[in-house]
């Protein structure tokens, strides 16, 4: 009977215990859910290019949190709640920062300097013949590769003439600026659908450059003409 009473008492121990650090875990997910607020403003402010997916996460995860203390006895429960927190950091694992803010930068200077006076689809169109030279194994696979692709060579040999015509790339047009950094960025993000399907090339509509008959002509868009590979 003593031996009885003695697992008796200590099952009771444990018990108590475990409620105990259940309650605390809740009350740490309590705290968490109240300063969410704060997180998602902090990481939208640090990660611009993921906003809405990070939006997204931490919305997924303070519905997670609720249930967890909605439940906070169950230890069966709290482990699968556990489990799906780490679920959702996963997903809030970032690239690299210094990657993402250079890839919006490249991307929107070559907006501004190869379209900032056309049209909206015009704009978004040299944007993505950057996207879809990214993604063709012919160019590099990272945005400011692509942008100053030839570079290294004597001038004339630039993918983006602005890149290499010794004129300084500094944007002076402020509005202008700011609007190639949003368009950079909604492109990155994949808003916008890709107005020169598939084109990973062009030209003015004043120049008749001799290489444009060995791609397919496109469109017309604003006052560039748009070409895709053969193959």
């Amino acid at each position: 009977m003593a031996q009885v009473k003695s697992r008796g008492g200590g099952w009771f121990l444990l018990r108590l215990f475990g409620r105990t650090c259940v309650k605390s875990v809740a009350v740490l997910c309590r705290g968490l859910l109240r300063s969410s607020r704060f997180l998602a403003r902090a990481v939208w402010s640090s990660l611009p290019l993921f906003g809405d997916a990070v939006m997204m996460a931490l919305a997924g995860a303070g519905a997670v949190l609720r249930w967890i203390i909605s439940h906070p006895t169950r230890s069966a429960d709290m482990a699968i709640g556990v489990a799906m927190i780490g679920a959702f950091a996963s997903v809030l694992t970032p690239p690299a920062p210094t990657d993402l803010r250079s890839s919006l930068d490249c991307l929107a200077l070559n907006i501004y300097h190869e379209a900032r006076g056309e049209p909206f689809k015009g704009r978004v169109a040299v944007g993505q013949v950057v996207m879809n030279r990214v993604a063709h194994p012919r160019f590099p696979g990272e945005v400011c590769s692509v942008i100053t692709d030839g570079g290294e060579w004597p001038r004339g040999h630039c993918q983006f003439s602005w890149w290499c015509d010794g004129r300084s790339d500094r944007p002076r047009d402020s509005v202008a600026w700011r609007e190639s950094r949003t368009l950079a960025r909604d492109i990155l993000l994949g808003v916008h659908g890709d107005p020169t399907a598939g084109a990973l090339w062009y030209h003015a509509t004043t120049v008749s450059p001799l290489w444009r008959g060995d791609f397919i002509e496109g469109p017309q868009i604003g006052r560039h003409i748009f070409y895709r590979p053969r193959q």
